[in-house]
């Protein structure tokens, strides 16, 4: 056999779930939840610090963050983007890694950008309906979670 031959007949090194579309839309999944996990994180620290938190986009951080609204009992709504934020890094690199991404991980990758999604719809609803007020690091991660959703869906759709 020449050696053009031999190439044909060895398995592709790249796994059709590797295509390099799917490993942009899971280095971007993971790029954007990042910015999301560092604007919840700095939100959760200004619960229990006391950070300085500049509001000068839309002046209702404070409003929205001292609300009964920002608490799950003892637990700031912060905290619940902390981990969201790390369970979708964690869940996009590990698919980054596999040799070959099943149907059911891409949806459950969708599924997770959705809840995100949903959850953000509701959250943002509050401020705006109930509280009266927008905080711009709340819709920051707003943003995040609707871009995610946006990759996520894409991602869908392409496996």
């Amino acid at each position: 056999m020449t050696p053009s031959n031999q190439s044909s007949t060895q398995p592709s090194l790249q796994a059709p779930a590797r295509n390099s579309l799917v490993m942009r839309l899971l280095t971007a999944i993971v790029g954007v939840s990042f910015i999301g996990f560092v604007d919840s994180a700095y939100l959760l620290a200004d619960h229990y610090f006391k950070l300085p938190l500049p509001c000068s986009v839309t002046n209702g951080c404070e409003a929205v963050l001292t609300s009964p609204y920002a608490m799950v009992g003892p637990i700031p709504l912060a905290f619940f983007g902390v981990v969201y934020y790390i369970v979708v890094i964690f869940f996009a690199l590990y698919l980054y890694t596999e040799a070959s991404i099943s149907r059911t991980q891409i949806l459950m990758m969708f599924a997770l950008t959705l809840v995100g999604f949903l959850m953000s719809i509701v959250f943002m609803s509050i401020q705006t309906f109930l509280i009266g007020a927008i905080c711009m690091y709340c819709a920051l991660s707003a943003l995040c979670t609707l871009v995610s959703f946006g990759l996520g869906t894409t991602l869908a759709r392409i496996k």
